[in-house]
């Protein structure tokens, strides 16, 4: 995956933890601050089992995440609508920079099948649209 990051952008830099350090359950995070993307493996395995029902696409799932993950740091709108939400507060903006991850994310990896990338990333705006409903 380190090569994969490297291809695409030399100046990222990938962490591996072994869980994210915060209540919710968080596949990956990228930090615009430090240009890396952190994936935390048990979340992952966590979300992929609750998503797929098994582990058996584990390897799938988690390239599927580290691409959601560059698409926001190959993100050219991610500074503005990321200021943007900081200011307004509008929900609206963080489903199109979710989107916009994932539009990216989709052009990265046409190895991994079409079919579970679209259920993982639907599964998760899904998840993004109930959030901006709720909150």
């Amino acid at each position: 995956m380190d090569e994969f990051v490297s291809h695409h952008d030399s100046s990222l830099k990938l962490i591996i933890e072994k869980e994210f350090p915060g209540k919710r359950c968080v596949g990956g995070k990228y930090s615009a601050k430090g240009h890396s993307i952190t994936l935390y493996e048990k979340d992952i395995e966590i979300q992929c089992e609750r998503s797929l029902g098994s582990l058996a696409r584990l390897e799938e799932y988690t390239w599927v995440v580290l691409t959601h993950e560059m698409g926001h740091a190959s993100d050219p709108d991610l500074a503005v609508l990321s200021e943007e939400l900081h200011s307004t507060g509008k929900s609206e903006i963080l489903y199109q920079i979710e989107v916009n991850a994932w539009n990216i994310a989709e052009g990265l990896i046409p190895f991994i099948d079409q079919d579970l990338f679209t259920f993982i990333r639907d599964e998760s705006l899904a998840h993004c649209t109930n959030r901006l409903l709720v909150g």
